[in-house]
């Protein structure tokens, strides 16, 4: 590809995520993209860390942020600008890594408006140090560039219990307690609005409380682990063949199996399970095993999610 092509091939691409923008902006539809659908904190080739995001109004409603994902919106057609509000499921690294660096792209980005942050502690003293941590950059773009200070526009809610987060024009958005040791205060959410319903899961073993959240739910964006797969995982991982099992047990013991998705979005009546936060999310595990093992207990729509994915 010569030079002329490579400018046209970019500014091809440039130009359908400015209009899929525009569409999105006006579009009366609420949409769910899969940013990131790889569990875990180290990098995959093909599949980004977790992150998921609700489209609605023109504004965008990001569920954990795992590393890179400022660059998976803008490679979705979405502007950063138009963040509103970030909901973090629960304090592991794959999920929170870029938590302040996604606000903090989104602000080199023109935002403008304040963006509410919602998840458990420490999540006050997080976005502290962030701005703490990056307080050089800040003020050399504040005084080179004209910007305003970032650190009000990012204002952090710590929630340590079940109930009503957050309402605004587009969504409510509601939480329960769900089981993720050794983790004690962990989250799934529900996003309603006015034309469906979606819930997250986040980490978790089959709960009762994560059931009673999808009840007649749209859509279930769940976690989905292959037990087989993680033997093979632990195998890799150890560099101790007697911490093999450990691995394994630690890996397995604090989440959902791709059968027990199914069964909690069965139990909950929902019409689309969409599996996420896939271990391994390595692809050694084929898209028709995640399908048929759901589909051992869920009648309904499952859909094997991919990144970029858009519902």
């Amino acid at each position: 590809m010569n030079r002329r092509q490579v400018i046209g091939s970019i500014a091809g691409t440039l130009l359908a995520a400015s209009w899929r923008s525009a569409q999105a902006a006006t579009s009366g539809g609420t949409k769910i993209v899969l940013l990131g659908t790889a569990g875990g904190p180290s990098p995959k080739v093909s599949r980004a860390a977790p992150a998921s995001m609700v489209v609605a109004g023109g504004s965008l409603y990001v569920v954990d942020c795992g590393n890179g994902i400022a660059r998976q919106i803008v490679r979705s057609g979405y502007q950063l600008k138009a963040l509103r509000s970030i909901f973090i499921t629960h304090q592991h690294s794959d999920h929170n890594l870029d938590y302040g660096n996604l606000f903090y792209l989104a602000w080199s980005a023109a935002l403008r408006n304040p963006v509410n942050s919602y998840g458990p502690p420490p999540l006050v003293e997080m976005t502290k140090k962030y701005f703490e941590l990056n307080s050089f950059d800040i003020n050399l773009r504040i005084h080179d560039e004209g910007r305003p200070d970032p650190a009000p526009l990012l204002i952090p809610h710590e929630i340590t219990g079940p109930g009503q987060v957050f309402k605004d024009d587009n969504v409510t958005v509601r939480a329960v307690l769900v089981d993720h040791p050794p983790i004690k205060v962990a989250f799934a959410y529900r996003f309603d609005a006015a034309d469906r319903s979606v819930v997250f899961s986040g980490d978790t073993r089959k709960t009762d409380s994560l059931i009673e959240l999808a009840r007649g739910a749209d859509v279930l964006v769940c976690e989905a682990q292959h037990l087989p797969g993680i033997r093979g995982l632990a195998k890799r991982l150890a560099a101790d063949p007697s911490r093999e099992q450990a691995i394994y047990d630690s890996i397995s013991g604090n989440a959902l199996s791709v059968e027990q998705a199914g069964e909690v979005a069965e139990a909950a009546g929902v019409k689309t399970l969409v599996l996420n936060h896939f271990v391994p999310g390595d692809d050694t595990v084929p898209e028709d095993v995640w399908r048929e093992s759901a589909a051992k207990a869920f009648s309904g729509e499952i859909i094997v999610g991919k990144d970029l994915l858009e519902i």
